[in-house]
């Protein structure tokens, strides 16, 4: 790594920082942030086979799928051990994610919704870990930050559950997190894994998901067969299928390079 490569690397750092700093700020000054009763009403409530909420519980089992198959091609990938690392806990959670979402719309409860955005924020948090180790700084994948990323999130739910919804600003943090610090400049710079194009096509996937979940009435009003959160599952299923397609097609002299620049990091960082 050359002396304006690792000046641009800690300069991306601090901007990253800055902006979470504000966002985090942003979100104190604001107050509390309840959760909406809307959460819990789809507009697809129609039961099949003897599940209730048949299609917002079914759109679950592809997103499973998607994680299931990262999950296996991550773990094999030739890649550092650090980045191998978040990726996998990345598709854990959203194996978890799936799986409690579809036992919340089976029977809607504030403790599923809970244990299910949990396991969401913990992917969130974890693909976030991944893109900086590999783009930024490779001891962001060390097993301590992980740990200590691991711990917020559970101090995130903590919160929330406490104010009993009333206040979900942890999980809003968090889930706006990668969404704002990928694009400010980890994209950027050149990743040994992943292509700016896999992150471009992720956001823009996880934002028409989102979109297509507030648009969750008129999109079941113009169907007639689908609603707007079942398609966000399906979308968010997607976005997980890629980045497992992006475990696939690495390549080992790719991943050799990986493995060289981490180690030569490592060595200017003890030097």
């Amino acid at each position: 790594m050359t002396t304006n490569e690792a000046l641009g690397r800690r300069c991306t750092l601090v901007l990253l920082a800055a902006m979470g700093a504000a966002l985090m700020t942003g979100l104190i000054a604001w107050g509390a942030i309840p959760l909406s009763i809307s959460t819990f009403n789809h507009a697809d409530d129609r039961s099949w086979l003897g599940i209730p909420n048949a299609f917002n519980v079914l759109s679950s089992v592809p997103l499973m799928a998607a994680a299931w198959w990262g999950l296996r091609a991550t773990s094999s990938a030739p890649w550092p051990r650090g980045l191998v690392r978040a990726w996998t806990a990345f598709h854990a959670c959203v194996i978890a994610a799936a799986l409690l979402a579809a036992l919340h719309h089976a029977q809607p409860t504030f403790v599923s919704w809970l244990m299910a955005c949990t396991a969401m924020c913990g992917a969130f948090a974890m693909l976030t870990a991944g893109a900086l180790a590999e783009r930024v700084d490779a001891r962001l994948a060390r097993p301590v930050v992980l740990g200590s990323i691991g711990a917020a999130v559970i101090a995130g739910a903590v919160w929330v559950a406490w104010s009993r919804g009333a206040d979900i600003r942890p999980f809003l943090l968090i889930e706006a997190l990668p969404v704002l610090l990928l694009p400010a400049g980890a994209m950027s710079l050149p990743g040994a894994q992943t292509r700016a194009s896999d992150w471009l096509l992720m956001l823009a996937g996880y934002a028409v998901a989102k979109l297509a979940d507030l648009g969750d009435e008129r999109i079941f009003a113009a169907t007639g067969w689908i609603g707007g959160h079942a398609l966000l599952h399906l979308l968010l299923a997607a976005v997980t299928a890629w980045l497992a397609y992006a475990a696939v097609r690495v390549s080992p002299s790719r991943s050799d390079d990986g493995d060289a620049t981490q180690r030569q990091a490592s060595l200017k960082t003890s030097g």
